[in-house]
């Protein structure tokens, strides 16, 4: 590691904030503008200007001589410190002009994750936690609902890519009893909302670290549960919950 600054939680948080913030205005300023694809695979699609802004948030960041994990360029998860970052959760939504797109970014330490920021720059949502000093939504104090039973609870996840009938079947017979079920495209805004309380639990499979590395942050500081495990070389599952 270089002899970069030796900042505390603090301000490391407002630098991802800052980030976050100066890769949501150019994402904003962006949307008008054609949107090139680079890839696209099955249900995912990856444009140029999630490398674009992958790269702005990089070239913030690097300043902490903090080693860098990210969806677009990559990096290794380590026992030391490390930032997550996914410049644009719901790449597909923001391509087609839908909100529920946010960007992400988290410090995490091994599995523990020590700041996490979700920025909805379409409606100026920030969403920030540190660990050990709670979750804040535009700096108002945030919390996990207390509804108890599935019946009057939100469930948001996503449509499993699932081989077979019977995986889909299972998904479907999970998704009975809740009252509520909402699938919006982007993993960290389902974290951010059961950490605020709009939804109550949030179940995924198949997700990757950058997905939900700043979610594991928010929603333990407001309250709830985090339990994500590994199911392959990559990808977890997932599930956040009020508890």
């Amino acid at each position: 590691m270089g002899s970069g600054p030796k900042m505390n939680l603090n301000e490391l948080k407002d630098l991802a904030v800052n980030s976050a913030i100066k890769a949501g205005d150019f994402l904003n300023k962006s949307k008008s503008e054609k949107k090139e694809i680079y890839e696209e695979e099955g249900r995912d699609i990856k444009l140029i200007i999630d490398q674009d802004t992958e790269k702005l948030i990089r070239g913030r960041l690097q300043e902490t001589d903090i080693p860098i994990l990210g969806e677009e360029y990559g990096g290794v998860i380590s026992k030391e410190k490390y930032w997550v970052i996914d410049p644009i959760d719901g790449t597909a939504n923001y391509f087609r002009g839908l909100d529920e797109c946010c960007v992400s970014i988290a410090l995490m330490e091994g599995n523990e994750a020590l700041i996490g920021v979700i920025y909805n720059f379409n409606n100026n949502q920030i969403y920030t936690a540190i660990k050990n000093e709670g979750a804040f939504l535009n700096n108002v104090k945030i919390s996990v609902s207390d509804i108890a039973s599935r019946n009057k609870a939100s469930i948001t996840t996503g449509f499993p890519a699932s081989e077979t009938i019977e995986s889909s079947m299972n998904f479907l017979e999970n998704l009975k009893g809740w009252k509520k079920v909402r699938m919006f495209g982007s993993a960290a805004l389902s974290c951010a909302y059961v950490a605020s309380g709009k939804c109550d639990y949030y179940a995924e499979k198949g997700v990757y670290l950058w997905d939900i590395a700043a979610g594991i942050c928010l929603v333990k500081e407001a309250g709830g549960f985090a339990d994500f495990k590994l199911i392959d070389k990559e990808r977890y599952e997932v599930v956040f919950s009020n508890n």
